[in-house]
C-alpha cells in the first residue's frame, strides 16, 4: 500500500493505483501511521515502507 519514497503513500486497488491530490496522500500516509505507533512494540520513524493487503474473504 506504501512504497518506500518518504512522505508518499501509494494505494492500490485491484493492481491499480488510486489518484490521489498531495493533501490527501499526507492525511491518509499520517493516519496510518499514528495508528500503527499506538502498537505493543511499534517504533515509528516516518520513513518506514508499510505494505498492507486486504483480501477478499473466501467464500
Amino acid at each position: 500500500m506504501q512504497e518506500k519514497a518518504k512522505g508518499k503513500l501509494i494505494v492500490k486497488i485491484d493492481g491499480k493505483n488510486l489518484p490521489m491530490h498531495p493533501f490527501v496522500q499526507r492525511i491518509i500516509r499520517k493516519t496510518l501511521l499514528a495508528m500503527l505507533s499506538t502498537l505493543k512494540g511499534t517504533e515509528i520513524q516516518g520513513d518506514e515502507s508499510v505494505e498492507i493487503n486486504v483480501k477478499r474473504a473466501a467464500t
